[in-house]
């Protein structure tokens, strides 16, 4: 123990513990990332609207995911849809006849915004904190 009263051996473990969670934090922030985006997809998939016609792009079954980066900043999850009608039933689009006319519109069904919401708000809090746990943990607290 110094003068001031502080064990400068407290503060290397402190350091250590430090070092170890830094070197750790890619791998919790990638964990809890693709968390989130799995869950995202489960909620999507529920939602997707279904035509009740088996055909090979079902838009229940088209979406993707896939993690880029290496480090906090740079990691993302790029989620997304390979049914080539995806914008059309989500967003709307027109009814057009045989000869080129116009019979009306079809409004969209919203359904990616609608889960972008819903996980922006139930899911994302609650993993942050589970993260938040982690990091503790291995902090030592």
């Amino acid at each position: 123990m110094s003068d001031n009263g502080f064990d400068l051996g407290e503060l290397d473990a402190f350091r250590q513990q430090l070092a170890e969670v830094a070197n750790e934090y890619p791998a919790t922030a990638e964990k809890h990332l693709r968390r989130i985006g799995n869950k995202f997809k489960k909620i999507i998939k529920e939602k997707s609207p279904d035509s009740g016609q088996n055909h090979k792009n079902k838009l229940n079954k088209s979406w993707k995911s896939e993690v880029k980066g290496f480090s906090g900043e740079a990691l993302s999850m790029d989620i997304w849809s390979t049914s080539p009608h995806f914008h059309l039933v989500d967003r709307g689009h027109k009814l057009v006849g045989k000869n080129g006319t116009t019979l009306g519109f079809v409004q969209g069904k919203h359904f990616l915004a609608s889960t972008a919401q819903e996980v922006e708000a139930e899911v994302v809090p609650a993993e942050i904190e589970k993260m938040y746990a982690d990091i503790s943990k291995k902090m030592g607290d």
